[in-house]
């Protein structure tokens, strides 16, 4: 029998708001963000039955965040004591001077939440399941919002002997994993094998790499993307615990807002406009697929990509020019909006790319960079085109105005779809004109 049950989560940012949302979305961006997330959350919490809801830092988006996040954790927090629930957190590097001043708070109010780990000194605690066993937790929190201490130098502290000992033992923590010289309690992931713990649960990086298994360890990832930038399921993780230590995982998807990236074949096309057709139909596949979820999310977004091989490219483009999906009203299936954030033109041409490459002509020369790119040709000119691509583009990135100023140079693969796209556009168009259109 499981005796003991945790909910898991990482990554709130309690004070975000959601970007990139269309004004036509039937619900307003308070309704889709962190906080309505933590609010289901905490109604999942309570409908499970769990004995503790975990969290692994940046529980609040900034420093002066407070009075946003005050209310909701205040009040959570009370609901989830009146199941009998308590929280522990860490801070993470969003939430060092925050959280604790919202821990004191909360401390003489209903509930229980504790924050582990105060000014980056390990810290554990235990909590009971329905049978008596315990559970132990340890967690670190950043001591201040730039760290380049390796937690795992100090700690944690090994287990303890005699006595009665706890059936498992978690490590909550917020890090960055792999990544040597980082600013944000850099860890290693032989570290974190060797450390006397039977689960990692880790905050800060946004899309969730646990696993389920015997000894799970790796993020929980974000409870809601709040941009195109973690797409996928998003929630809180069950984590159950049984007499004899045994652990076992699984995802329980809470986002109300979810972002998908997905391919949009255009392979037989008869015509042009057909392409509504094609990309209603992934819609409706994407449906069925998250219809699985045991709670839906209120809106999703997707971005598109088409791909495949097709005689109809310029009449695609002029069909979504015509008739721009993204600036389409959201599409509503079984309670869930749907609205398209971009859509991308990938497909290629169904002309005889060889042929054309051995006229003397500007499509000629565009044909010949096109077979170049899709790997045909000599390697050294494939390079040599592409490189000098990538230094055109980190001039334009090194002028961009300040706004822009965190951008950086698109890597090769980023750089050859860029090419792409603008070589098979223009030998379209350069078709068109002499009356051999696509």
């Amino acid at each position: 029998m499981l005796n003991v049950k945790l909910l898991c989560a990482a990554d709130i940012h309690l004070g975000r708001q959601p970007s990139r949302l269309p004004e036509a979305l039937p619900m307003q961006p308070s309704d889709l963000g962190p906080a309505a997330a933590w609010w289901r959350l905490v109604e999942a919490a309570v409908d499970e039955g769990v004995d503790a809801v975990l969290i692994a830092g940046d529980v609040v988006d900034r420093e002066d965040d407070f009075f946003e996040a005050y209310a909701d954790l205040r009040d959570g927090v009370a609901r989830l004591a009146e199941a009998g629930i308590e929280v522990v957190a860490v801070a993470g590097n969003h939430d060092t001077r925050v959280l604790p001043r919202l821990a004191d708070a909360l401390a003489d109010g209903p509930g229980s939440f504790t924050l582990l780990g105060r000014d980056g000194v390990w810290e554990g605690m235990s909590l009971g399941g329905a049978g008596g066993e315990r559970v132990e937790v340890v967690g670190w929190s950043f001591p201040k919002p730039t760290t380049t201490t390796d937690p795992l130098a100090s700690g944690p502290p090994a287990r303890a002997g005699g006595g009665v000992r706890p059936v498992a033992r978690i490590g909550l923590l917020h890090c960055d994993r792999d990544q040597t010289g980082s600013a944000y309690a850099p860890v290693r992931s032989s570290e974190l094998d060797a450390a006397p713990v039977d689960a990692w649960l880790l905050g800060h990086v946004h899309r969730p790499d646990i696993a389920a298994g015997d000894r799970p360890i790796g993020y929980l990832g974000s409870l809601v993307g709040t941009d195109p930038g973690e797409p996928g399921a998003h929630g809180a993780w069950l984590l159950e615990v049984d007499a004899d230590g045994r652990l076992s995982l699984a995802l329980v998807p809470l986002a109300p807002l979810r972002w998908e990236s997905r391919s949009v074949a255009l392979d037989g096309l008869e015509e042009g406009a057909e392409v509504a057709v094609r990309i209603a139909e992934a819609l409706d596949a994407l449906d069925r697929e998250i219809d699985g979820d045991a709670v839906r999310p209120l809106a999703v977004g997707c971005r598109l990509r088409l791909t495949g091989r097709t005689r109809h490219r310029a009449g695609v483009s002029e069909a979504l020019r015509r008739d721009d999906p993204t600036a389409s009203q959201p599409s509503l299936r079984r309670g869930t909006s749907y609205f398209i954030d971009t859509v991308t033109m990938d497909a290629s041409p169904e002309y005889d790319l060889d042929a054309l490459a051995t006229e003397r002509s500007p499509a000629g020369a565009l044909a010949q960079r096109l077979r170049l790119l899709d790997g045909l040709g000599d390697p050294d000119e494939r390079r040599a085109l592409v490189e000098r691509a990538r230094r055109r583009l980190a001039e334009v990135v090194a002028g961009a105005p300040l706004a822009a100023a965190d951008s950086v140079p698109p890597d090769e693969e980023r750089t050859v779809a860029l090419l792409r796209r603008a070589g098979y556009e223009a030998l379209d168009s350069l078709l068109a004109q002499r009356g051999e259109g696509s």
